[in-house]
């Protein structure tokens, strides 16, 4: 029976899988300047979290910190229509060069609490910001 528990806990939730293609595809169709993206969940204990990432084509002035904007956006198309369950997002941009954009100030100033590297929020936060980008 431990065996069978300990296999239960090592193993994600069943869900919906359709947001690996589905966020990607609407990031990608949404003219924000995103050349390639992925979503993808993990498992910490027994918290999931979603992972939205993209390589995207800032502006030269913004070129190592997303705008509030910009993040906003990408929260909203990833949110757009769908019933997310896991517990937090995370948000990973990276330029063409592969290098990592900054969006902890972008989080903060939208009014999250990033944490885990600066890139991580609650969903309810997300939800948040995503529900605020059509005021």
């Amino acid at each position: 029976m431990a065996a069978s528990l300990a296999a239960g806990c090592s193993q994600l939730p069943s869900h919906d899988d359709s947001y690996k293609t589905d966020i990607p595809a609407a990031l990608k169709a949404a003219s924000l300047g995103i050349s390639d993206a992925y979503a993808d969940v993990s498992l910490d204990g027994f918290t999931e979290t979603l992972t939205v990432g993209e390589t995207v084509d800032l502006p030269a002035a913004e070129k190592t910190k997303a705008s509030p904007d910009f993040v906003r956006d990408v929260i909203r198309v990833a949110f757009d229509g769908r019933v997310l369950n896991m517990r937090s997002l995370d948000v990973a941009f990276r330029d063409s060069d592969n290098q990592k954009i900054d969006v902890k100030s972008a989080l903060t100033r939208l009014g999250a609490a990033p944490s885990y590297d600066n890139t991580s929020i609650t969903m309810d936060e997300a939800r948040t910001i995503s529900e605020g980008a059509g005021r």
